[in-house]
């Protein structure tokens, strides 16, 4: 069983990511009629605003979850969107027919041993020379709230968070394997203040986009309870000495590009 989403939930919790947008797009330029993926789009806050990157071309959304393409596509605002995993776009994405691939916030919810069918899937759709640009939770995320959390779902016959939370040592041989470079750009961890500013925003995140990880390995009896016990204990554990819940965020943060033609030729020797 999977993590069941609650797209409006979702989108009334997302504030702290939207914070790191422009970092995101800082330095982006696809081509003005070109065509940009959204990979893991949630609510589609941000997938609206790729729409100015390409005034005369397309942006595709995709998300595996119903709930969320649901609302993503009811803002409106130009966007396509479509239901499809990252581990598989064949129905929603053709090959070679993408200029930018943008993911925040999504690929530390594949499982490690499938990280590699989504990069191959980013390079497949990718044209030569195009552009993946994403972050995701790196080493590191959420350390302090995964303590509690874990012990309260233990208690309960879960088990530690599913996270995929990768280094960029384990993540860079992933990428080169799917002819991904980061040659000219980057991959890296990122260090963040996740603005939590009182307890009901750590609750609405809580119950928006975290609790929902622990609860697929727990007996559906056991749920409310963990769920009870785990607002209950993070509200006490995690509040700081300035009165917030800020969270310390962790993101691992990369720029790569596929191979161009004259690229891949020579390294096919």
């Amino acid at each position: 069983m999977t993590a069941v989403w609650d797209g409006e939930l979702y989108a009334a919790n997302t504030a702290h990511h939207r914070r790191f947008d422009d970092h995101v797009l800082a330095g982006l330029a696809p081509p003005p009629d070109g065509t940009v993926l959204d990979l893991g789009c949630g609510a589609g806050d941000l997938t609206r605003r790729l729409v100015g990157l390409v005034p005369r071309g397309r942006v595709l959304g995709v998300d595996a979850d119903p709930s969320m393409v649901r609302v993503a596509a009811a803002a409106g605002g130009g966007p396509e969107y479509a239901v499809a995993r990252a581990q598989d776009l064949r129905g929603a994405v053709p090959d070679a027919s993408v200029d930018l691939v943008v993911s925040t916030a999504a690929l530390h919810w594949v499982p490690a041993d499938e990280q590699a069918l989504v990069l191959a899937e980013v390079a497949r759709v990718l044209r030569p020379g195009g552009t993946f640009r994403a972050e995701l939770g790196g080493a590191g995320q959420i350390a302090a709230a995964r303590a509690v959390l874990d012990e309260v779902s233990r208690e309960h016959g879960g088990g530690a968070g599913p996270w995929c939370f990768p280094s960029p040592q384990e993540y860079a041989p992933l990428l080169a394997a799917a002819g991904l470079g980061t040659d000219g750009g980057w991959l890296r961890l990122v260090h963040q203040r996740r603005s939590m500013p009182d307890a009901d925003a750590l609750v609405g995140w809580l119950r928006s986009q975290v609790l929902i990880a622990y609860e697929p390995a727990l007996e559906p009896a056991s749920r409310a309870s963990f769920r009870a016990e785990a607002e209950r204990r993070a509200l006490a554990a995690l509040r700081r000495d300035d009165g917030t819940y800020d969270q310390d965020y962790v993101r691992l943060d990369l720029l790569a590009r596929r191979a161009g033609e004259q690229e891949a030729l020579r390294s096919r020797g």
